[in-house]
């Protein structure tokens, strides 16, 4: 049986896959959810799954005062504001500090997190040198870690760009896009136009609001396609009514992705390896 606890630092954009390996994990389990403000989604999700899991609050943990002793398999749940991605750096950093400052609580790392714009980004190898703990990432099938969260989706790196090959020009909608679209479009560097731009150009290009300018964006790119990728994380109806709610937005037509395309392979490897760390 699994002993020790696992910490998870955790993005919004891949809190699908974190479910997805404690839903298909049959082992006996306590989970606990930081209560960071940025866990809303992760714990609607649960609730509708009836994943048991007790809150508790990020430094009584950090501190080692939160209620969560004894032995037996445990995580510890950490997610993160997805505005982290709006800088590269300043977002490596930041995990970099987060995994710092729990060493002394876990026994292990999991991080649902891609490389997201910081390329040679090993946090597995920097915790190694480091000391830290055993700490693994999502990686493809030769062991290279995923780009971002559309990478994760598709099997890493180089599928990634056999995707974007096939379908140039294209905007990626997967599960967790289309259900967080809102604060996806909201954190993206494409948006900084938006609050640059004086009130009387805007008034000039009819641009009221953030669908407006993501709309007049792609449409000034030549977007005129978005592709639809089911992962088979989230309810298919729900997923078509997501997707066609941003297809409204920004005008884009959709587009189904072929099935060979989307891959749970490194979300199925990452929450084992996560397991392998712990004491059996």
């Amino acid at each position: 049986m699994t002993s020790g606890i696992l910490g998870i630092i955790a993005c919004p954009m891949l809190e699908d896959e974190l479910i997805y390996g404690l839903t298909h994990d049959r082992e006996s389990k306590r989970i606990y959810v930081a209560d960071t403000g940025y866990c809303g989604s992760l714990c609607q999700k649960m609730d509708s799954r009836h994943v048991p899991y007790s809150m508790i609050d990020l430094n009584v943990f950090k501190a080692g005062n939160a209620d969560i002793e004894g032995d037996g398999f445990r995580i510890v749940i950490i997610m993160n504001d997805l505005g982290l991605h709006e800088q590269p750096k300043d977002l490596r950093e930041f995990i970099e500090q987060q995994v710092e400052s729990i060493q002394s609580q876990v026994d292990a790392i999991g991080l649902y997190y891609g490389l997201c714009g910081n390329y040679g980004w090993d946090v597995p190898a920097w915790c190694q040198k480091m000391g830290y703990k055993p700490t693994a990432v999502f990686r493809d099938l030769q062991g290279r870690i995923c780009d971002d969260c559309i990478g994760v989706c598709v099997g890493g790196g180089p599928r990634y760009l056999e995707l974007e090959k096939k379908h140039v020009g294209e905007f990626y909608v997967t599960p967790a896009v289309a259900s967080n679209w809102h604060d996806f479009v909201g954190h993206m560097d494409i948006m900084k136009g938006l609050n640059t731009m004086s009130q009387e150009t805007l008034q000039q290009l009819g641009v009221t609001n953030a669908d407006d300018y993501m709309r007049w964006m792609f449409n000034l790119c030549g977007y005129t396609t978005m592709l639809q990728i089911d992962t088979g994380l989230m309810d298919r109806a729900k997923f078509d009514a997501c997707a066609q709610n941003v297809s409204e937005k920004t005008g884009l037509q959709i587009k189904q992705a072929e099935p060979e395309w989307p891959t749970l392979q490194p979300a199925q490897d990452l929450y084992a390896q996560c397991k392998q760390m712990l004491a059996q």
